[in-house]
């Protein structure tokens, strides 16, 4: 009996096209590659986050002509400023919160470009970065930020680019990536794009930004970043981003604190993890 042919799934497809039509349109391929790797898919809000986010106190910031959605509880001591990940939104730190506010913060997060209540349908790391950098700077003095996935990325950068007055005392990073490289890297590889394709998509990223993927090291931010007391929590078993991300970051960043979680994910959200937060969030000085 002949077997039949495995079908190509819809992304394989569209692959396969770019592959096909980049020799011919570098410049349309390179905006549609350029599109898809900055086009999140909206999530539905599951009800225990809808109904978390309804406790908080919702302000619309406009930067640089788009709006985004920023919570806030608590309205006495130290600041705490919360950036989420990819294909997330500020739902996700509801059994964070707790935990910073019984520590003795006040918590803000932000809905990034593109998700939860933000506007727009681009995203970039290079503009949730200026977000970032927009709040620290509104709600100054910031005593902790945390960052989840992409959100510790940007936050990397944004401490990076940012003044040193600017910048808050501690740090916390959940299973960032140490490059953009990177990250364009494993889909390429996951994906079977093309080197031309990718070229063509770093030219568009060149014309939009002056920046190509080589250039968001954030190893080299992370040197000068020793003011920054931080902590790097990362799982073992990462099927997104490996926990080596976070080891090179934790190489490159004086002082910092690296812990390798086991069965935990990408996600972090275990109630050690948690442990983890509530203890470095209420830590005066350093002890390693």
């Amino acid at each position: 009996m002949t077997k039949k042919k495995k079908a190509f799934s819809p992304i394989q497809l569209v692959v396969a096209t770019l592959n096909f039509l980049v020799k011919w349109m570098p410049g349309t391929v390179g905006r549609i590659v350029f599109y898809l790797f900055c086009h999140p898919k909206k999530k539905t809000v599951k009800p225990a986050e809808r109904n978390f986010l309804a406790t908080s106190d919702l302000t619309i910031e406009e930067v640089n002509g788009r709006k985004y959605a920023v919570y806030h509880w608590g309205f006495r001591g130290p600041v705490a400023l919360l950036v989420h990940g990819w294909e997330s939104q500020s739902g996700r730190w509801r059994k964070a919160v707790p935990v910073l506010l019984k520590a003795g913060y006040q918590v803000i997060a932000v809905d990034a470009p593109a998700h939860g209540r933000s506007d727009g349908g681009r995203f970039t790391m290079l503009e949730y970065a200026g977000i970032i950098k927009f709040l620290l700077q509104k709600n100054m003095p910031v005593d902790l930020v945390i960052g989840h996935s992409v959100g510790a990325s940007s936050v990397t950068w944004a401490l990076g680019t940012i003044g040193e007055g600017l910048r808050p005392r501690k740090a916390i990073l959940l299973a960032p990536f140490s490059s953009l490289s990177y990250t364009i890297e494993k889909s390429r590889k996951a994906l079977k794009i093309s080197d031309a394709v990718i070229q063509a998509m770093e030219r568009r990223m060149k014309k939009l930004f002056n920046l190509v993927p080589q250039d968001i090291d954030l190893t080299v931010k992370a040197q000068v970043l020793e003011n920054v007391e931080t902590l790097i929590i990362h799982d073992k078993g990462d099927n997104v981003t490996s926990w080596r991300e976070s080891e090179k970051l934790h190489a490159a960043w004086p002082g910092s604190r690296l812990i390798v979680t086991e069965n935990f994910g990408h996600g972090l959200t275990a109630p050690e993890v948690y442990e983890m937060i509530g203890d470095f969030a209420k830590r005066e000085e350093r002890v390693w």
